[in-house]
């Protein structure tokens, strides 16, 4: 069968052809020649054949809203659904979302990444991690016959820079200079209990035991813009733990105990006594990073000190591992070895000098 189309004064002959659907219905497929007609052909048997339902019209958008709603969505905490929100929305969907997913190509998705040239190996790394678990669920739906994300499909992207805790130096010198009393509180806090940021901000007064000398980290604050909640839900289930309480950290807490307007007797909170904001919080931070303008000082930061000092006091990696609320020695561990090489450096360059004179 040949049907004609006029556009633009020209005349195009375009071939059909009708293809049996293993339900009983036709698929009409067509082409500008009988190569591409039938090249389309094959590509319709192929896919039929591999148990893919060509007659499915589902957009890459609606798959991925499936995938979301029924995969993830109910298994991951608000702070990672969000995270996962900003990948999918501002870097997958924008390029793809349109196209029917059985249509979608290697060379697409290679072209996807591409536009991603400049982004950090993290960003890319969420991108491909998703893509290839949506196309995954694709295969299993009979929506494609194959991913087209290919396992050769490396992130790339600029390294993280590493993070380099705090000297002693630094900070006894923020300790001293920090004089906003949350401000002070805070970065003292989270020297000397390596709590990450929602832990510090979910604590309350009631959480430290003043006559055993320890803290009970037990909930998590999950900070935004307009209003924060706390939750039991801690990022690992290893993040619940009791972590000594030093005297200076102790004389600190008391005394702000004492004046403290907090609802609810939560430790920082803004000045009518509700907990902090994601612009609160910011104004609070601001205090304690303007005063080593040349690092960039952040919660984590402050933590990965703390994890530090612990491996600098002998700790073993268990014993950090339990007080900094790591799910695996893997990460204790990883912190462990970037200490390790920093403090033997200046013996290992002396050992090569000697062995090369």
């Amino acid at each position: 069968m040949k049907t004609n189309k006029k556009s633009a004064g020209a005349k195009y002959q375009y071939r059909t052809k009708a293809v049996p659907m293993p339900d009983g219905t036709r698929k009409f497929v067509r082409g500008k020649t009988q190569a591409e007609l039938d090249a389309k052909v094959a590509e319709l048997k192929k896919l039929t054949g591999a148990g893919v339902d060509v007659g499915n019209e589902m957009t890459f958008t609606e798959l991925t809203e499936q995938w979301y709603a029924l995969y993830k969505k109910p298994y991951l905490r608000e702070r990672s659904r969000d995270i996962l929100r900003y990948v999918v929305d501002d870097y997958i969907l924008p390029p793809l979302g349109n196209r029917i997913p059985r249509e979608i190509t290697l060379m697409q998705i290679q072209a996807l990444m591409a536009g991603m040239a400049g982004k950090s190996y993290s960003l890319r790394s969420k991108v491909l991690i998703n893509l290839r678990d949506i196309f995954k669920v694709a295969e299993e739906n009979g929506l494609v016959s194959k991913s087209p994300v290919s396992s050769r499909l490396k992130a790339g992207g600029k390294a993280a820079a590493e993070k380099e805790p705090l000297t002693p130096d630094e900070a006894a010198y923020l300790l001293e200079r920090v004089t906003d009393p949350r401000a002070h509180t805070f970065l003292l806090l989270c020297l000397h209990t390596g709590a990450r940021r929602g832990e510090a901000l979910a604590l309350r007064y009631s959480d430290v035991d003043f006559e055993n000398k320890v803290v009970h980290i037990r909930r998590n604050a999950i900070v935004k813009e307009h209003e924060t909640t706390v939750s039991s839900e801690l990022k690992t289930k290893a993040g619940r733990r009791d972590v000594p309480l030093s005297e200076e950290l102790e004389k600190c807490l008391r005394a702000q105990r004492a004046k403290s307007k907090s609802r609810n007797g939560y430790i920082f909170t803004m000045k009518d006594g509700w907990l902090l904001t994601k612009s609160s919080f910011h104004k609070l931070f601001e205090h304690i990073s303007r005063e080593l303008p040349d690092k960039h000082v952040t919660a984590h930061i402050l933590r990965h000190t703390y994890i530090t000092r612990l491996f600098e006091a002998g700790l073993d990696i268990k014993e950090v591992q339990y007080l900094a609320g790591h799910a695996t020695v893997d990460m204790t561990l990883g912190v462990y070895a970037h200490y390790d090489r920093l403090s033997r450096a200046p013996e290992t360059a002396k050992k090569v000098r000697e062995a090369l004179a």
